[in-house]
């Protein structure tokens, strides 16, 4: 193939991942900042236990609680819908973001196998700090690892899942040219925009282990018009979850980052009403 024509193929590929819905523009790395004289950002590094450094923003407000806010596939900590999320948190709670391995500013590659451990040591270090409630929020790919993580380790007071599929691999039918991208090398160049694929990385079935979150209160939130992970899967889900659950279904809502101010006022209400009792 020419070099003109591999460019120009691309071009159109990137294009097509920015109008899609599923992600968004990589966001401009900020450094750490003052907000005020009670609100600073802190920006650092942790390593998991397999030898990954991973990329953390805390959000410090004075809160006694904090909630660990956990991007989507090909997303990072900058995308406006954690960024958002953060905001209207930050008035109740301390906040942590990150990176996901293989994404942003985090090193390593993306297996989906390894990434409960990404959380984990997030997790571990909010722990250490002090906080006496840990709720974690998570976006799709966030949502199904947060599953994970809560299943095995148990260290969250709560758990949030937005947009988050029962198995991965029904979210094939839907998304054919990402996936047809993640399983050659050319597609893998171009998709190092947003994420670092393994060669070999695996397809996560929540459903299998979401009945072993509990007694941790499990959100799950789902929009009426996610045509990426359907609605099905989040009932799916819910179905094989034992209590305390709860499913929100609203309407008009897409898959992330397409997310109404009703999404937001939902997981702040239910936070707020569960860590501040």
């Amino acid at each position: 193939m020419r070099p003109g024509k591999t460019l120009t193929i691309s071009a159109s590929i990137i294009a097509l991942l920015a109008i899609s819905g599923c992600v968004s523009s990589p966001g401009a790395m900020e450094d750490s900042e003052v907000v005020n004289d009670k609100r600073y950002v802190n920006e650092f590094v942790l390593l998991t236990e397999d030898g990954i450094n991973i990329s953390v923003s805390h959000f410090v407000n004075g809160k006694p609680n904090v909630c660990v806010l956990a991007h989507g596939f090909m997303g990072s900590k900058h995308r406006p819908y954690i960024t958002g999320l953060t905001e209207k948190l930050s008035q109740y709670f301390d906040v942590i973001t990150f990176d996901f391995r293989g994404h942003g500013k985090s090193g390593g590659v993306y297996n989906g196998t390894n990434e409960p451990y990404d959380i984990k040591a997030v997790l571990d270090y909010a722990s250490n700090y002090g906080y006496e409630k840990i709720a974690f929020v998570g976006f799709s790919l966030g949502g199904i690892q947060g599953i994970y993580a809560a299943a095995k380790f148990h260290d969250v007071d709560a758990l949030v899942t937005v947009g988050t599929p029962a198995d991965t691999e029904a979210v094939i039918p839907n998304a054919k040219w990402l996936f047809w991208l993640a399983n050659n090398w050319f597609g893998r160049i171009v998709l190092q925009i947003w994420v670092r694929l393994d060669g070999s990385a695996e397809f996560p079935r929540p459903v299998t282990v979401v009945g072993q979150v509990s007694p941790i209160p499990i959100l799950m939130v789902h929009g009426r018009d996610d045509t990426l992970v359907e609605l099905k899967e989040a009932q799916t889900l819910y179905q094989e979850a034992k209590e305390p659950k709860e499913l929100v279904i609203i309407e008009g809502m897409k898959h992330p980052p397409d997310l109404p101010v009703e999404f937001y006022d939902t997981v702040v209400s239910w936070l707020t009403e569960l860590l501040t009792q």
